[in-house]
């Protein structure tokens, strides 16, 4: 079953307007946050340039969407397995999904989900990476995909992406995109 935002909302005034004592009072909190939610897969998580390419692939999203819409795009990683990261998509738990390292799973495969794959021109299975959006929000999606190609050719991130993959720093990439 799919809540509307504004029945969570409703749900959650009317939760807070119903009289406490002062200490239930004192444990109630709200929190909001206007950052994009991002889950990330990484399918080689033991690997020792994964934290350092979630990291670059945040701040290069990040940067993208900024430029676009003219104001700053905070955005709030968070590593997940995939079964997890689908769940989150489905329910919008997460706002977008990263692939880092190969396919997208069976588990984030879904008719309201596009996704968006690029894969360097080199072939090298371990630096495809996969962006899932929701379909729910059209606009978000439409900013998502226009971001993604040149968030992969941001400098910082190419370079973790070599690491990561086991290829020299000096290493040119080149993108095939599929989906866009």
């Amino acid at each position: 079953m799919k809540f509307s935002p504004t029945a969570v909302l409703c749900l959650l005034a009317a939760c807070i307007a119903l009289p406490l004592s002062a200490s239930e009072k004192a444990t109630v909190k709200v929190e909001a946050s206007r950052a994009l939610s991002l889950a990330i897969v990484d399918l080689d998580r033991k690997n020792p340039a994964s934290e350092s390419v979630h990291d670059t692939f945040k701040e290069s999203l990040s940067f993208q969407m900024s430029q676009l819409v003219n104001m700053p795009t905070p955005i709030k990683p968070v590593a997940v397995d995939a079964s997890r990261a689908g769940w989150g998509l489905g329910t919008g738990a997460y706002d977008v999904a990263v692939v880092i390292g190969g396919a997208v799973p069976r588990t984030m495969v879904s008719a309201n989900f596009t996704i968006y794959k690029a894969t360097p021109a080199s072939g090298d299975q371990k630096r495809i990476i996969c962006l899932v959006t929701r379909n729910e929000d059209p606009g978000l999606a439409k900013l998502l995909a226009q971001s993604f190609p040149e968030a992969l050719k941001g400098a910082f991130f190419l370079k973790a992406l070599l690491r990561y993959g086991g290829a020299p720093e000096t290493e040119q990439t080149e993108w095939k995109f599929a989906g866009l």
